[in-house]
Formats: C-alpha cells, structure tokens, sequence
C-alpha cells in the first residue's frame, strides 16, 4: 500500500522567515532608499560645480539638500532632493535676462512706476541639474533594489 505525507516543519519554517524578513524589510528599504538619496544630492551637487554655476560662493551648491525618507500613500517609499536657494528654479530651467529701466547710471537701480519691467539683454539656458543626476542614478537605484530584494528572499529560504 502506497503512503503520503506532509512534513509541515518544513513550512512552520519558512512562515517563520518571512514573517522575520518583513519586520526587517522596513528598516532595509528605508536605509537603502537614504543611502541612495545621498548618492543623488552628491551627483547633482558635482553636476552644478561642473556645469559653473555660481562657482563664486558656491550657494547654490549648498542649497542642494535631501529630503525626508517617507511613505507616499500609504505604501510606497518616496525621497527627494531639492534647492532652498531663491534663485535655483531659474539656474535649473533657465530665464531671460532683464535690465530694469530706472534712476541712477549704468543700468539703472529700481523700476520706474509704469514703465514695465526692463529690457532683454540676454538669455541664461536651463541646467536641469536635477533631472540629468537622476537619469544617471536610475541604472544604480534598479540594481541597489535588486540587491535588496535578493537579501530578503536569501533571508526567507535560508
């Protein structure tokens, strides 16, 4: 007479491990997404140095900061970077360049009520700092997420 058998041992096991993995998957996708965020502020700060914006102080480099680690939703992770200088959306998309029409010499000091805002002089074109160091931290972030994802299931099968 044949004979079957179900060790459940085996399965107690591995429910176990996931339910451990998934206590830990919380911390290792927060540290793993704010470690990533400072690979993208680091690149986008060396991009505006190379590009020469406003190498002078360097403010504008400063300006550039990492968000909070959060969960958008409900479910999904969400980082940022982003600049706190007054001046970056222009660096970033770029503008015209106005002289005011006004009292004094050169240039002019202040607008005159009713006369508009000045004259063209020029243009500064867009940088898009921001968007060109993320394209280049996609190909790393898809690959840090893999390396993760194989941690945990490493850790569930053990």
């Amino acid at each position: 007479m044949a004979e079957a058998s179900f060790l459940f041992g085996e399965l107690d096991q591995l429910i176990e491990n996931m339910e451990e993995e998934a206590k830990n998957y919380n911390k290792r996708s927060k540290a793993m997404m704010k470690k990533q965020i400072r690979k993208l502020r680091r690149d986008a700060r060396a991009r505006a140095r190379a590009q020469g914006i406003k190498k002078q102080t360097g403010n504008y480099q400063k300006s550039i900061k990492q968000g909070k680690v959060w969960r958008k939703d409900g479910d999904t992770l969400s980082a940022r970077i982003y600049s706190d200088a007054p001046h970056a959306h222009l660096l970033e998309e770029g503008h015209d360049m106005v002289v005011n029409p006004g009292k004094g010499r050169g240039n002019g000091h202040g607008v005159i009520p009713g006369k508009g805002i000045g004259r063209k002089v020029g243009h500064i074109d867009a940088t898009w700092v921001f968007d060109s160091a993320l394209k280049a931290l996609v190909p790393q972030f898809e690959e840090a997420v893999e390396d993760m994802l194989d941690e945990v299931v490493r850790g569930i099968c053990r």
